[in-house]
């Protein structure tokens, strides 16, 4: 069964794929529902789906800015966006940003059955490729140590972690299978891809920061390779328990205080 994640924040709209898709096409379940882009964002981090079926127009994170969030985040998970004959050209502006195809609103159900046919054939050949790229790669993979796999792999993160980069890109250039690696990965140190290269950015952007005080947060969270100042805010709050600004107006406290009781030595 695939599984697909529901966003929008019209609560009718969201239960009633919730309650049909299912009915829609039988190959599909609904395994989640966000109001907005940055709550689909938490489930993302947290849960793999097959295909992300957002509206446009939403508060906080819009479909537009979610659907780049995965494009650079997440390896084979296709996303429809839902818009009205009056958001067409978002349609058009989304498809050139990587998004798989759209649905109009009102919806119709055949439009849909036949749209979520289409997505369950391109997985299951997205599927068959990658098995056939394993067993392609499966003689070189053994005769390369996992530890020297992950070594190349982080020294290859290390130089490309401040652009956009998916688990696809690095396992294109390291040339073996994004499942392949996604697993040693992991196995390594316990550590997954995503949260080793969000470790690696929240690091660089305290110390952006931290050095560049004049610094506009937009321009550092481009700078760590997010892009949305949007995506960089919500996420440095979850990574550090608050936002950019709030942790540089406390670290220019310290530096502060530190200074005064120096000068009061």
């Amino acid at each position: 069964m695939l599984s697909a994640l529901i966003v929008e924040d019209e609560p009718l709209i969201r239960e009633y794929l919730r309650s049909n898709l299912n009915h829609i096409h039988h190959s599909w379940q609904v395994g989640g529902c966000a109001k907005d882009g940055l709550e689909a964002i938490e489930i993302l981090r947290r849960h793999h789906f097959d295909l992300v079926i957002t509206d446009i127009k939403m508060p906080r994170c819009n479909g537009l800015e979610l659907a780049a969030y995965i494009q650079e985040n997440i390896c084979d998970t296709f996303v429809v966006i839902l818009t009205g004959y009056d958001e067409f050209k978002y349609a058009r502006e989304a498809l050139r940003k990587g998004v798989t195809d759209y649905l109009l609103k009102p919806l119709d159900e055949n439009a849909m059955n036949s749209l979520l046919d289409t997505l369950s054939l391109r997985i299951d050949q997205i599927g068959a490729r990658h098995e056939c790229e394993y067993q392609e790669n499966i003689t070189e993979q053994e005769d390369e140590s996992p530890s020297l796999l992950i070594e190349r792999a982080r020294i290859y993160i290390k130089e490309n972690y401040t652009r956009p980069l998916s688990l696809n890109d690095v396992a294109s250039a390291l040339s073996v299978s994004p499942s392949y690696l996604s697993t040693q990965f992991k196995s390594d140190r316990g550590e997954t891809y995503t949260k080793y290269i969000l470790r690696l950015r929240m690091e660089l952007a305290i110390r952006l920061l931290e050095s560049y005080k004049a610094g506009k947060v937009s321009d550092i969270a481009q700078e760590v390779g997010f892009s949305s100042t949007k995506y960089f805010d919500s996420a440095f709050k979850k990574y550090f328990g608050m936002t950019p600004n709030e942790y540089r107006t406390k670290t220019e406290q310290q530096i502060e205080k530190t200074n005064t009781e120096k000068e009061q030595m």
